[in-house]
């Protein structure tokens, strides 16, 4: 997604917050900044592992393992350096990119990784065909999605991107009504192909931000700890990575 936002291919993109402050601070081509909260609740990353690994917690992972990520800088990549420095691991992770989540299924399946991390009520499917098997959550505490784009597309269309803040969140808040749990339900296990536990389980942690407020307090602690993990090179960002309408 910051690529897209560097090289002018998306106006506006809508990240794992992770992923979008990390990208911010590692990118000196452009300037892009994070500018709305789309979902104020964690994003809780399941890692998984082969059915046959013989990992059986998250400190298992602690000397050296190798992580499948979908691209270099992505999520999945930020939250293992997350996960490495929070739980204190003995080495850093390696990495090996894979693709989407299929690619990163087979990459475990096939050995050629560890494990990965990704959003945890996805994977359930997954588990459910024992493709892979479930090893433990990573859950930053920060929001799970974040709005970004390049610092001049927000100056210049200050009255579009609140339009949209507004549009996104109203549609949100329709989507999350109590009255709307059938039609929720329709949506989430007809049309995407969840199971119902699946769609009960998402329901319980998830948490939508109405009206796109940034609480700046926790995109710096973002930045500290992604710093202290070594997933984010430029800490002076910090002061300038947000930038509302």
């Amino acid at each position: 997604m910051i690529k897209k936002l560097v090289a002018g291919e998306l106006d506006v993109a809508i990240c794992v917050t992770e992923g979008l402050v990390a990208g911010i601070g590692n990118t000196n081509e452009a300037d892009i900044r994070l500018f709305g909260t789309y979902v104020d609740s964690p994003l809780p990353w399941a890692a998984s592992v082969n059915i046959t690994s013989p990992y059986s917690s998250l400190d298992d992972l602690a000397f050296g393992a190798t992580f499948g990520i979908s691209r270099e800088g992505s999520g999945s990549q930020v939250i293992a350096k997350f996960a490495a420095s929070q739980y204190e691991w003995k080495e850093p992770p390696k990495f090996e990119i894979l693709g989407d989540v299929n690619g990163l299924v087979a990459g475990v399946q096939d050995g050629k990784v560890d494990a990965f991390l990704w959003e945890r009520t996805t994977m359930n499917r997954h588990y459910a065909q024992d493709k892979v098997r479930y090893l433990g959550t990573v859950k930053a505490p920060w929001p799970a999605f974040s709005f970004g784009a390049r610092k001049e597309y927000i100056e210049n269309n200050g009255a579009l991107i609140n339009q949209l803040l507004s549009t996104i969140g109203d549609n949100a808040r329709d989507f999350m009504a109590d009255e709307s749990d059938r039609v929720r339900e329709e949506y989430v296990c007809g049309r995407l192909g969840y199971s119902l536990e699946d769609y009960r389980q998402w329901m319980g942690y998830v948490a939508y931000n109405f009206g796109g407020q940034v609480d700046r307090r926790k995109v710096e602690a973002v930045v500290k700890t992604l710093v202290r993990a070594g997933a984010m090179e430029n800490r002076d960002v910090a002061t300038g990575i947000v930038l509302e309408p």
